[in-house]
């Protein structure tokens, strides 16, 4: 081919370039448009990025506390790259997308694509109908006689959790890593509840659910662009077919899942009372759409295994993270749940406190939940409109509008929690683990797509935290007390894993 076609090719080339470049900035341009145009505030976008362009530089907890003190309004317009979204910031508004108008916004935005059945089939990620199917089936496993007989067993685990601390950071003096510590603890008591298995990493036995934990709960820069896509941009994530859980997670649940099915052929089901065995019984009579795939029942089973796990290891871990370090930083409060402990054991006439005991705890129920105001999993809840909705006399959502609760916007209002960087447990004086303070306390959610393993994420919490301050005294460690979010994680982590040190009490 001569020069004089080569260049008349090349000139045509940059020319077709010229004209994608102009259309897409003319694409991009009409976009962040869109709530000017509606006369609503907004986030001012960055071309291709929109309001993400923070992303893998500062967590998405630290994006909606700046947006909440930037725009201290009801609610304000963002930018998804290119998809506007709407973020409200009230308890009022939270209470109609969670409740009163819950028919307009049934399901969450982020991607569940099919070609990831562990990420789009679990009861955090699925849409209806099947979703409430699933959640209707999957109740039962969490009834109050359920959870009495898996605390016995999360007392075990915090038995070994005692120990491995007076092991480890008492008499080896090694560095505190407490979400790694309460890591460890949360998936041997998963490791029962799933699959029937009792294994014990505290005791440096190898654990099948610590492999999958240690793929699951640590932020990379790779998992931290897969979750941002995930759950921000779903047309790349669909594009670049990323998945919710990592891939070596995801096969050796699968394993781990057929392998504990096939034990359970040849014997009797009535045996065993943790999720595996509700599944495989669930998966006889689970009523699907007519035109599902023959593989969607079995693929439902093993999505519901993967969330659960994710969701008691990784929220419960880092609440624990967070509550000995408040403690730790406030010597009298921490001085008085002790007392509260010693008085519930000494009653009891145990070394450990069961079901009841444990919820009758009112004061550790107010450290718990005030950790929780003050660091909530996720720093915003998000559905998606499926009708065209009036919101007010100023805003009409339409359909496939993202829409997003401001959970921090709620729970650092100055108007509902004074001087709301204070941690402050009388602030929750009896509050029960259903109440969510008129729509002003939304840890986990509220409404029908609530998190359903709550009262299981808190009896955790309590059962460790009741052995732990009888057992040690939480000294603060030589790091600052304002904690760094992990840049990685689009759920709340504490960069570096938080730390405090312990002193024997006895």
């Amino acid at each position: 081919m001569d020069v004089p076609v080569l260049s008349v090719i090349l000139n045509w080339f940059l020319i077709l370039l010229s004209i994608c470049i102009f259309l897409i900035c003319c694409f991009f341009y009409l976009s962040y448009n869109y709530w000017k145009n509606r006369g609503i505030p907004y986030e001012k976008p960055y071309l291709f990025f929109g309001n993400l362009s923070f992303v893998l530089r500062k967590s998405v907890w630290d994006f909606c506390y700046e947006l909440k003190n930037k725009h201290p309004r009801d609610y304000v317009g963002i930018f998804l790259a290119w998809k506007p979204a709407l973020m409200l910031q009230t308890p009022e508004f939270a209470r109609r997308i969670f409740v009163k108008d819950f028919d307009y916004f049934q399901d969450r935005f982020l991607y569940t694509g099919f070609s990831d059945t562990l990420g789009s089939l679990n009861l955090f990620t699925i849409k209806n109908p099947i979703w409430s199917t699933m959640r209707n089936s999957l109740s039962p496993m969490f009834t109050a006689s359920r959870l009495k007989m898996i605390t016995e067993l999360m007392n075990m685990n915090s038995k070994e959790l005692v120990g491995k601390i007076r092991r480890d950071h008492i008499e080896n003096n090694k560095y505190v890593n407490l979400k790694e510590l309460f890591s460890m603890y949360t998936s041997d008591t998963v490791a029962y509840s799933v699959f029937g298995i009792r294994v014990s990493v505290l005791n440096d036995q190898d654990s099948p659910l610590w492999f999958i934990t240690n793929h699951m709960v640590k932020w990379t820069f790779w998992r931290g662009f897969e979750f941002t896509m995930i759950f921000f941009v779903p047309a790349i994530a669909a594009l670049l077919r990323l998945q919710f859980f990592s891939e070596a997670a995801s096969e050796y649940i699968k394993k781990i899942f057929w392998n504990v099915a096939r034990e359970r052929k040849s014997s009797d089901y009535n045996n065993h009372k943790d999720l595996v065995n509700h599944l495989l019984k669930l998966r006889d009579n689970l009523k699907l759409p007519v035109d599902s795939d023959s593989d969607l029942a079995d693929d439902l089973m093993l999505a519901q295994v993967a969330v659960f796990i994710l969701g008691s290891i990784e929220t419960s871990s880092t609440a624990l993270s967070y509550c000995l370090h408040e403690l730790a930083h406030h010597p009298e409060e921490q001085e008085k749940l002790y007392n509260e402990v010693s008085e519930a054991l000494k009653k009891s006439g145990k070394d450990h406190l069961n079901y009841e005991e444990l919820m009758e705890l009112k004061y550790m129920s107010a450290c718990i939940n005030e950790t929780l105001r003050k660091y909530p999993p996720l720093g915003y809840l998000d559905r998606i409109c499926n009708e065209r909705y009036k919101l007010n006399d100023d805003v009409i959502i339409e359909k496939g509008t993202p829409v997003f609760i401001n959970v921090l916007a709620i729970h650092y209002d100055e108007k509902i929690y004074p001087e709301p960087h204070q941690w402050r447990p009388e602030r929750m004086p009896n509050v029960s683990d259903n109440d969510n303070l008129n729509f002003t306390f939304l840890p986990f959610g509220e409404g029908p797509r609530f998190c359903i393993g709550k009262r299981y994420g808190y009896m955790q919490i309590r059962a460790s935290l009741s052995q732990l301050v009888a057992a040690y005294k939480f000294l603060p460690a030589d790091i600052p007390y304002k904690v760094e979010t992990d840049p990685y994680s689009v759920i709340l982590s504490p960069k570096g894993g938080l730390s405090v040190k312990f002193q024997a009490r006895q």
